[in-house]
């Protein structure tokens, strides 16, 4: 086992990742039955869909040993009063889930009135004792590292940077970048691989052909390397959504998930 990966029931001093998942909303289970699945894998935490954060979920959590590290999702958009309602029902479930972190994409472009919205946002999540996690997209609005530092600083009150390996290697952000961003600056990490030849359509290839850990043309040691490099010590949590993985057994691909991402953090 690598320096700085936490398996459970282990402990280290520093540079600790955890393993965690955030599911495939498209996966045949019920989010109940997953729970249980994600518990036994070797993960430590799981990504919680809003519309199933409740008090039974959480006592669910807690029975099978994990913890909710991303509450999903905000999605920013040109609609202030539909975002800042959503906001806070985002918020009232990340409370009931313990999650540090809400998830939060960006359908429109941080604009003057925009930023105020993601401001406002920001600040639900801090009064309710979670954060914002600013998610870039090259298939958005906010496309690389210095676009999600420039809306993280917007936002203030914790938010923090979220880095998708595969809109890290599909957009704009370089190497350089990448070693410029502090760890602490990190919310948290989703790791997955990237396909050697790109879809004509680039939805489907990051919602239907994102490869396992080590099945792809992206550098993930590289990229593992440099973030421990940087500091960074949260949660890696993989996303794979994959046409081929929801075909297998839930738990068959659930394990497939976490042994491909444990040889680059374990």
């Amino acid at each position: 086992m690598r320096p700085g990966f936490r398996a459970p029931g282990r402990w280290c001093s520093t540079g600790c990742v955890e393993l965690a998942l955030t599911p495939d909303t498209r996966w045949d289970i019920p989010f109940g039955d997953l729970i249980p699945v994600v518990g036994h894998s070797g993960f430590t935490a799981l990504g919680c869909p809003a519309a199933r954060a409740t008090p039974a979920t959480r006592r669910e959590f807690t029975g099978a040993g994990l913890v909710c590290h991303e509450l999903m999702a905000l999605m920013i958009t040109e609609d202030a009063e539909r975002t800042l309602d959503y906001a806070g029902r985002l918020a009232a479930a990340a409370a009931t889930m313990s999650s540090p972190w809400v998830t939060t994409v960006f359908v429109a472009p941080p604009t003057p009135r925009v930023a105020a919205v993601i401001t406002r946002c920001a600040a639900i999540f801090a009064d309710a004792g979670t954060a914002m996690a600013v998610e870039f997209s090259p298939l958005g609005p906010v496309p690389g590292i210095a676009d999600g530092l420039e809306v993280m600083e917007v936002a203030g009150h914790g938010a923090r940077l979220l880095v998708d390996t595969w809109h890290f290697t599909r957009g704009p952000s370089t190497w350089a970048d990448l070693a410029r961003l502090p760890g602490e600056k990190i919310a948290y990490l989703q790791f997955t691989d990237v396909a050697a030849a790109g879809s004509a359509d680039p939805v489907d290839e990051t919602m239907n052909r994102r490869p396992l850990p080590g099945d792809g043309v992206a550098d993930l040691q590289r990229f593992a390397d440099q973030v421990r490099d940087n500091g960074f010590d949260g949660y890696v949590s993989v996303e794979v959504l994959n046409g081929s993985l929801r075909a297998q057994p839930v738990p068959a691909a659930v394990s497939a998930q976490f042994e491909a991402a444990a040889r680059y953090w374990g």
